[in-house]
């Protein structure tokens, strides 16, 4: 491309991306002001709605759409990923309008970035967490909503992978040879998590610490449970062949 082309395509692309005078806002009223933010973020000029928004909040802070704008300025940061942001937005709108008909959708938006910043199994699982939390509430305080529909899908997901992780850290345990850290582990997800595909493993793991510390009743205790519910899984097998030779 040439070099000119170039830096006019880029100077045209910046320029799309205007800075909204928010002097013009001052005269106008709540509801002039939340519709021009709508206007930017249909245009998906995201930061500039979200500036609209805040402004609105600053110029008419007992207005009934002040919610709106709260909400839309979290939907803004969500659409720019701009996560943090989105997420003290909808947090800021939980806590200053508990009562209002949108707080199932705030709850579901918060567990549903911190869904998204889900990491992989070998690191701190913050974001699961929060995100479980947020969505367990949703479904607890709001059982009819629809977003518990959409909640409970995510919640199956979040359940997996906070039980990997307590098999990741068990196994590690495990391995420098922790045997009570590794059972307190496993047994989490024995307890919590039975239904999840990590069970099997959880309980077989747990057998081989309760063997590896002398605890032989347990062992065949959790066994049981193994072989009762999992007698199809790889790990029954594998207790089975461990129990025959002990």
């Amino acid at each position: 491309m040439n070099i000119y082309v170039l830096i006019f395509a880029v100077f045209l692309v910046a320029g799309c991306s205007r800075e909204i005078d928010l002097k013009l806002l001052e005269n106008k009223s709540a509801t002039e002001i939340l519709e021009i933010g709508k206007k930017e973020m249909k245009a998906k000029k995201y930061a500039d709605s979200v500036l609209v928004f805040e402004e609105l909040e600053r110029l008419h802070p007992y207005s009934k759409v002040t919610a709106d704008a709260q909400i839309l300025a979290g939907e803004c940061n969500y659409k720019a990923k701009k996560y943090d942001e989105a997420i003290s937005a909808f947090e800021l709108f939980i806590r200053t309008h508990p009562t209002h008909w949108n707080v199932p959708y705030a709850l579901y938006m918060l567990g549903l970035i911190n869904y998204e910043l889900m990491p992989i199994i070998e690191r701190d699982q913050d974001a699961t967490i929060r995100s479980f939390a947020f969505l367990n509430e949703l479904c607890r305080r709001y059982p009819q909503s629809k977003y518990c529909k959409f909640a409970k899908i995510l919640i199956k997901d979040l359940r997996e992978q906070i039980a990997g992780r307590e098999v990741y850290v068990a196994r590690y345990y495990q391995l420098h040879k922790n045997y009570p850290a590794a059972a307190n582990r496993l047994n989490t997800i024995v307890d919590n998590y039975r239904n999840t595909e990590h069970a099997p493993e959880a309980l077989h793991r747990l057998i081989e610490c309760y063997m590896a510390i002398g605890v032989q009743k347990e062992a065949l205790r959790v066994n049981k449970i193994l072989q009762r519910e999992f007698p199809k899984s790889i790990w029954a097998m594998y207790a089975r062949k461990l129990m025959r030779i002990h």
